[in-house]
């Protein structure tokens, strides 16, 4: 009788070979030993696919697929959680490392709270090296965020968990909002934790379970992918403040916060494409921005915000003004 996993790991890769052998390591090595790990291959052009291939010798927790074409990271996350076989599926990425605790405490928290959607944990930033980078903030957020919570903190700050290889998610739940959206590029994990969090409660992990590494190689972080990642994100971001219509204060104050800190950040990436002479991208981004504010109007809020800013006055702004 085969055994029902009591999570999987799902992971992408594509050109990883320079950190596979360390992270391949990190998710074999768990306290727990009743996983499955599912990696496909997405028609890499360096030697993944043959380290890859090995390890099913050695580890029969794994499974290894190919993709004859490359076909994108949400689409082959999709293909591996439709091959899975664990009520829970705890997502990953190439270049990250686990904790050696860190699926017993995933499976644990969704044993506490069965009726969550998905749940994020907090991480360990590493450079290309492994050197941890320190970074600390005070993070008042609970352990369980339901939906209107989720709606004022995203509309406030923007993407709660921040990554993937952070995050699991309740299968069944996952399923019924039609998992990442195909057709997004950068944005379909911030719009699946959007549609979990309209559907039920997700959970807040308070401990580090995630070295996430930070390269100038991740396409999130090119400066190509800027116009296009605003673009994605632009009809998130209403999705998440319409998700507050029914308190009229909180509806106010998202819209608020969309207009004074959302978009000025956006100028702000304008800003950077015009600096590193991106003129094309820089375009895309004024006709963007421009259908759905005043470029003027639009300066003048990037301005007095970047005046606080200078003067450490920006987080008072935001607290004691637009959301008090």
């Amino acid at each position: 009788m085969q055994i029902i996993p009591q999570i999987s790991i799902v992971l992408p890769v594509y050109n990883g070979i320079v950190y596979l052998e360390e992270t391949i390591s990190s998710i074999l090595n768990q306290t727990i030993s009743n996983y499955e790990v599912l990696i496909c291959d997405d028609a890499s052009t360096d030697e993944s696919f043959l380290y890859l291939k090995q390890l099913t010798i050695t580890d029969n927790r794994v499974k290894i697929f190919k993709n004859d074409q490359n076909l994108g990271l949400f689409k082959t996350l999709n293909k591996l959680i439709r091959i899975s076989n664990g009520p829970l599926i705890h997502l990953w990425a190439q270049d990250d490392v686990m904790m050696p605790d860190c699926l017993e405490k995933c499976i644990s928290f969704h044993q506490l709270y069965p009726d969550l959607t998905m749940s994020y944990h907090n991480v360990e930033y590493i450079n290309e090296k492994g050197i941890i980078k320190p970074f600390e903030k005070i993070d008042g957020t609970p352990a369980l965020i339901d939906t209107k919570l989720y709606a004022k903190i995203s509309s406030k700050w923007g993407c709660i968990p921040g990554n993937i290889s952070n995050v699991t998610i309740n299968r069944n739940h996952a399923y019924a909002v039609g998992l990442f959206n195909e057709q997004l590029v950068l944005s379909a994990d911030f719009d699946l934790w959007t549609k979990l969090a309209a559907r039920g409660s997700i959970g807040r992990i308070t401990e580090k379970l995630t070295y996430l590494r930070l390269h100038s190689g991740q396409l999130s972080r090119s400066f190509k992918s800027i116009a296009l990642r605003i673009e994605e994100d632009i009809p998130i971001q209403k999705a998440i403040v319409s998700l507050l219509r029914s308190d009229e204060n909180e509806f106010k104050k998202a819209k608020l916060f969309w207009r004074w800190k959302t978009q000025p950040t956006y100028f702000n990436d304008l800003l950077y494409l015009l600096f590193v002479k991106e003129f094309s991208e820089s375009w895309k981004l004024v006709h963007l921005l421009k259908t759905e504010t005043s470029i003027f109007g639009l300066l003048l809020r990037w301005m007095i915000v970047r005046a606080l800013r200078a003067i450490k006055l920006d987080n008072k702004f935001y607290i004691n003004v637009l959301d008090r």
